[in-house]
């Protein structure tokens, strides 16, 4: 009597820095492969790690029923999620390979919504807070390439995000903005639209999720304007992705413009046997005012949009002939025994999500003494009656005050809310007899 045998085809993991930096301030994707998979192992075994805690992950509808129909299999991990596959087992020069019972079509794709859990999600995560496309995060396979890693020793992951977007004059950056400057990747230290290096600071490329990955929008939808912006022309430019100009929107006006319907269902909405807009990549360049213009990568597909989720990870079978492709060249899936007995892993792709970084604002009730104020000058300024971090400080789970050799530890935030002013973004810290500003 013959079994039923499963086997994996591929595993999203989801890693988000917030909790998994140590209380010694060491973020987990400055460590080597050994450290990251001991660190993982140790909150796993501990139950002190678990995304469902953190995201509600399903498969779309018509998602599920290709799973049905492909006799594929989601479970769910502390990590994120695999999905494994039926499969026939054989033995091909030496090695134990496994193929698909039911044969996957190249066109298949399977696509799972992701939707934020905790309340304090948008704070604690380096994700842009402003948006005036209503764009959702699009993670997939397709066309991606390996992030080599330092190590040592060095060794390749798969992130599914994008590369950092280039820089581009007269585009607003909010503060934790990562831009790639002329091949080096920079973060804003505050929100800006030039290049000061003043608001920049180098930093590496650890492939976090990021304004690149936001690209999904339905065919229509709203562009945010406030009147303060004192936008009175605006251009929008929709072109393929071979630069061909699809559709163009003017809009203007005596005074200053508000929110913009933007329809990009037909070239002429107006035309009833206007030809439609497919769902596709395309780039969508908006001038302003006759200002520069900037662009901004988008995939317009209304199917598999909806506005509350975070992100839609879509997984692709058409990606052939890389390290993201989920089958090789002979159809078979990428684990196997090898002829050395050795076990070769399913693709694991990586989610990464960067903590926030903020500026941490002290306040007391009748001020800072002097002596305060000298002892953490070297972290601290003394502005308006608050200190505020000179340079932003990451805001983790685990505990990382500021540290000055073994003398001087400051309060850390007790919750990761956040406050918006104007170009920065804080943490408030309130000093008080039982949180004192000193504690040596």
């Amino acid at each position: 009597m013959s079994s039923t045998v499963f086997k994996r085809l591929f595993e999203i993991r989801f890693l988000h820095d917030y909790f998994l930096t140590t209380a010694d301030g060491t973020s987990f994707f400055d460590r080597n492969l050994a450290e990251k998979k001991d660190l993982i192992n140790k909150k796993l075994s501990h139950n002190i790690y678990d995304i469902k805690d953190l995201f509600d992950i399903n498969p779309l509808e018509d998602t599920k029923r290709k799973m049905s129909e492909y006799r594929l299999l989601m479970a769910r991990t502390a990590l994120g999620f695999i999905v494994g596959t039926e499969v026939d087992t054989e033995n091909v020069a030496g090695e134990i390979r496994y193929k698909a019972v039911q044969e996957f079509i190249p066109e298949l794709s399977l696509g799972f919504s992701v939707r934020p859990k905790l309340p304090f999600f948008n704070s604690m995560t380096n994700i842009n807070l402003r948006h005036s496309l209503p764009s959702i995060y699009y993670l997939t396979n397709k066309n991606k390439t390996e992030l080599d890693e330092a190590g040592p020793p060095p060794y390749k992951s798969l992130p599914l995000s994008n590369n950092v977007e280039e820089h581009q004059p007269g585009k607003t950056y909010e503060m934790g903005s990562y831009v790639n400057f002329g091949g080096t990747i920079r973060e804003a230290l505050q929100q800006t639209d030039g290049s000061d290096p003043t608001y920049w600071e180098d930093t590496t490329d650890k492939r976090f999720l990021n304004a690149s990955d936001r690209i999904l929008l339905p065919s229509n939808f709203i562009y945010r304007l406030k009147k303060e912006q004192n936008i009175t022309q605006i251009k929008f430019v929709l072109e393929d992705v071979s630069n061909t100009e699809i559709k163009t929107i003017d809009k203007g006006g005596l005074v200053a413009l508000g929110d913009i319907p933007l329809n990009f269902e037909k070239v002429d909405e107006t035309d009833e046997n206007s030809p439609p807009i497919p769902s596709d990549f395309y780039t969508l360049k908006i001038t302003a005012n006759a200002g520069p213009e900037v662009s901004y990568p988008v995939y317009l597909n209304s199917e598999i949009y909806h506005k509350d989720h975070f992100a839609l990870i879509d997984i692709r079978f058409d990606e052939t002939g890389s390290p993201y492709s989920l089958l090789d060249a002979g159809g078979f899936l990428i684990t196997k025994i090898d002829g050395a007995n050795q076990k070769v892993s399913h693709p694991v792709f990586e989610i990464r999500l960067s903590n926030r970084r903020t500026y941490w604002r002290y306040r007391k009730e009748g001020g800072f003494s002097a002596p305060e104020i000298a002892a953490t000058a070297a972290h601290l300024s003394l502005q308006s009656e608050k200190l505020i971090s000179i340079k932003p400080k990451a805001i983790t789970e685990a505990l990382v005050p500021f540290k000055n050799g073994t003398a001087l530890l400051l309060p850390h935030p007790r919750i990761p809310a956040i406050r918006v002013e104007e170009e920065k973004i804080f943490s408030e810290i309130y000093i008080n007899q039982s949180n004192r500003l000193l504690k040596n």
